[in-house]
């Protein structure tokens, strides 16, 4: 018959109550001291954890914004050539646009280098392939529609605002110029550009705007064109009176030029592939500086914290429970690194690149904060390192009788939708980590099923329960 147990929770111990509070408050000071030499120690390389948490981030936006850059130039300028390819995948340096003001450049060239450019004449009042109302890169219905407006025009000769273009054209020898207009239904190239000609020698005639034709014509700047006419009348200036004429011109084919604006240059610089990280006030850095000194601070003292708990509740374990702190213990750590591990180095990456997808389908940039990029990416592995404790919580609830092997086989249904639902919780609103994390959690649940049927058990000394 098992004998009676004592009310004397500490008959058997060499410590009274008192000793063991005693020697909880020194076991909690040394931790705290270990907690502080930590933080202390994690001053000096907070900078450095910082930015080695930064690098997945980092290498997931070089990975986007390269993505994004020959996407944009497939979509703005159909195929990409194998050179700008490569050199925008191997050399991480893509393309950003410009617009310049072709006069402005004209000047500073002039300035700069009077030998070489002296004579170089550039308006910004010129028409240009961009003039032309395009939908898409390959889109030249525009020029095609205003050279068969230009040759109906020629045919009909009659005193119309397109016939006197015609008219012009002619009067100046270039009627080889408008028989050379694109008359296919996919002009080239050298066609469109011939056609922009033949719209820049008319507009640098003066007689254009002076031609009855276009003293009252209909157009969105009719106002604008009487303020211009206006000025001309007290002084003449070329560059106005070619103004005056694209304006003219443009409300001739409202629906295939745009409507007139400063002549511009789209020209690309390239620029290396860098991320930046960005703060919204003074403090939140080092608000982030120090929760990164905390947390290398709670690393760094872990082991030894954990070492200090091992010496309180040393005292108070059967031998038996010794031998199983010995041994699972380490498997523990190793199950908690190991998940921390899998997340921080494969799970980064296709988690990343999953969610970026959303802002290359929405054309949406993304300015990453620090505080909130730590935040997730320390979520995502302290999340995997707990559910990791899964095996060695199934022997636990095993040992104790609380759950045997075969409740373990019978409920795994069960057990895989629970897995799920906790993947759902420990891990970020995305679905691709929450599978990255309950893929290998089956597994683990797998692995616990094992350990219950093969790791060694012992008999424990409450078995024998007290019966009055």
């Amino acid at each position: 018959m098992a004998k009676k147990p004592s009310d004397d929770l500490f008959e058997k111990s060499t410590m009274s109550f008192g000793e063991h509070l005693e020697e909880l408050r020194v076991c909690l000071f040394r931790g705290v001291v270990g907690v502080v030499l930590g933080v202390v120690v994690g001053l000096f390389v907070a900078n450095w954890v910082v930015r080695f948490f930064q690098g997945p981030l980092e290498k997931a936006m070089e990975r986007y914004y390269v993505s994004k850059a020959l996407g944009d130039l497939a979509h703005d300028y159909g195929d990409v050539s194998y050179e700008v390819r490569r050199m925008i995948l191997d050399e991480k340096v893509i393309p950003d646009p410009l617009q310049l003001d072709v006069s402005r450049l004209a000047e500073v060239l002039k300035l700069t280098y009077p030998e070489r450019f002296s004579d170089l004449q550039l308006s910004p009042y010129w028409f240009t392939p961009g003039d032309l109302v395009a939908s898409g890169p390959s889109d030249t219905s525009a020029a095609l529609r205003i050279t068969q407006a230009l040759k109906e025009a020629a045919r009909a000769k009659e005193a119309s605002p397109r016939g006197r273009i015609v008219e012009m054209l002619r009067d100046a020898g270039h009627d080889e110029l408008l028989k050379d207009l694109p008359a296919s239904e996919q002009p080239t190239a050298k066609q469109v550009s011939q056609l922009i000609a033949a719209l820049n020698i008319v507009a640098g005639d003066q007689r254009l705007h002076d031609f009855k034709e276009f003293q009252d014509l209909p157009g969105p700047d009719s106002a604008v064109t009487q303020s211009i006419r206006k000025s001309l009348a007290d002084q003449f200036d070329s560059e106005q009176s070619r103004r005056l004429n694209k304006l003219l011109i443009s409300s001739l084919f409202p629906n295939d030029l745009k409507k007139a604006r400063v002549n511009l240059l789209s020209v690309f610089t390239w620029r290396p592939v860098k991320v930046r990280f960005q703060v919204l006030n003074a403090q939140e850095a080092f608000m982030i500086w120090m929760k990164a000194a905390l947390m290398t601070g709670l690393l760094l003292a872990s082991p030894y914290i954990f070492y200090q708990l091992w010496i309180f509740v040393a005292a108070g374990l059967y031998p038996h429970e010794k031998h199983y702190v010995y041994l699972y213990l380490p498997i523990s750590i190793a199950l908690f690194l190991g998940g921390a591990s899998l997340a921080f180095v494969f799970v980064f990456q296709p988690v990343l690149d999953f969610l970026f997808t959303f802002n290359k389908g929405m054309n949406a940039d993304f300015d990453p904060r620090v505080g909130e990029w730590l935040s997730f990416v320390l979520i995502l592995p302290i999340g995997f390192g707990i559910s990791f404790q899964l095996p060695l919580v199934m022997l636990f609830l095993n040992r104790i009788g609380v759950a045997p092997l075969d409740f373990y086989i019978q409920q795994w249904r069960v057990a895989i939708l629970t897995i799920c639902v906790i993947s759902m919780v420990l891990t970020p609103a995305d679905p691709v980590s929450m599978l990255l994390m309950a893929a290998p959690l089956c597994l683990l649940y797998l692995l616990g099923i094992l350990m219950c049927k093969y790791m060694p058990s012992s008999r424990s000394p409450f078995e024998e329960a007290y019966e009055p």
